[in-house]
């Protein structure tokens, strides 16, 4: 990207600022009277002109204001990446609290981010359950239902629960289910479908019940991991579709139609790094030409080796990135430690974000 003089950046900052809060073009008399460093406003017009030349920024005539252009949105969001602070105390309380509030539940984290940050930006927001590239045993369990049939209950460590009945081969007690829980539960802990299928391989120490209920496992975690979608929940479509930018050419229809499918949301997300800081996208950027009149924000979140998942908020390009690329981050960082405490029983990190508030 070009570099502009510390003059001319300060301008387009100005203009960017001014067109954000008030999605009006930017008068250059407004900007000549907002420049520390006082210039007329014939001088701010000639620098607006070359920002413009250099597409930096549109105009509608050559007396109007200046409207930021992608490559404007680019340049100022270079510029704040060395300086994203933590979000503001209230962003940050308001997120740890919706959190709370559904710590205990993983399938309802998703729902929870993406509603807080969706209100916190007043556009959409969207979040993934964490998912594990396949699913982990956390605890497994055995009921007897009937003298031949048993109940599989497998806790996985993506907070979901798995049944599955087995049909036994001869009646037995609960207390016999027990003994083989006991010694099929160590074996099976902490491991996936194909790592349990090769431990079990084809040892004849693993006869009868216990044999029964190895297969049945692996049966299982195929099974569910066969059904596993990332689960995107989305909140505020309707503050995405009500911004004046997207509201033209029937743009807000096909938006809609759109985030209807998972994919669109997964090839947004792609590009997110795996340690928690957001990746901005803006306009042309987009990986998905249907969003070519937005901005898009997203983070990962998550334990890479284990479980993680997504949050992000797409929005007009008109967006306010100095709060709104905190809080994404944010939101990232507090499901990162959700987490992160399920599987270990504590959270990632003791340097949480609110320690810089």
């Amino acid at each position: 990207m070009t570099t502009l003089s510390q003059r001319r950046g300060s301008i387009l900052k100005l203009i960017v600022e001014g067109y954000i809060a008030t999605g009006e073009p930017v008068a250059s008399s407004v900007v000549a009277s907002d420049l520390k460093v006082k210039v007329s406003p014939a001088t701010v017009r000639n620098e607006m002109v070359s920002l413009e030349d250099d597409g930096y920024i549109t105009r509608p005539h050559s007396s109007a204001g200046g409207v930021p252009a992608d490559k404007g949105y680019r340049f100022i969001v270079e510029g704040l990446e060395a300086h994203y602070s933590a979000p503001d105390a209230r962003d940050f309380a308001a997120i740890q609290v919706a959190l709370e509030k559904r710590r205990r539940d993983m399938e309802e984290w998703a729902d929870a981010a993406a509603s807080i940050v969706a209100g916190l930006l007043k556009t959409l927001a969207f979040a993934s359950t964490p998912r594990a590239d396949a699913p982990r045993i956390k605890q497994l369990e055995l009921l007897l239902m009937q003298d031949l049939t048993a109940m599989l209950v497998l806790i996985l460590h993506e907070t979901t629960v798995v049944k599955q009945l087995i049909q036994l081969e001869s009646p037995t007690t609960q207390d016999e289910l027990f003994r083989v829980r006991n010694r099929v539960h160590n074996a099976v802990v902490g491991r996936t479908a194909d790592e349990i299928a090769r431990q079990i391989g084809p040892d004849e120490s693993n006869q009868g019940l216990e044999s029964l209920v190895l297969d049945s496992t692996v049966s299982a975690l195929r099974e569910r991991d066969d059904q596993r979608t990332l689960g995107y929940n989305i909140e505020g479509l309707g503050r995405l579709l009500g911004a004046p930018e997207l509201s033209q050419d029937n743009y807000g229809a096909e938006l809609t139609e759109v985030l209807d499918s998972e994919e669109a949301l997964s090839d947004l997300a792609e590009g997110a790094p795996s340690d928690g800081s957001a990746i901005v996208y803006i306009g042309a950027e987009i990986p998905r030409v249907e969003f070519n009149r937005c901005s898009v924000i997203v983070a990962r979140y998550g334990i890479p080796s284990e479980a993680s998942g997504v949050v992000g908020l797409i929005g007009p390009t008109r967006l306010a990135y100095q709060r709104a690329v905190p809080v994404v981050e944010a939101a990232a960082t507090l499901l990162s430690d959700l987490v992160t405490e399920s599987y270990y029983g504590y959270p990632s990190s003791d340097k949480s974000t609110v320690a810089h508030i």
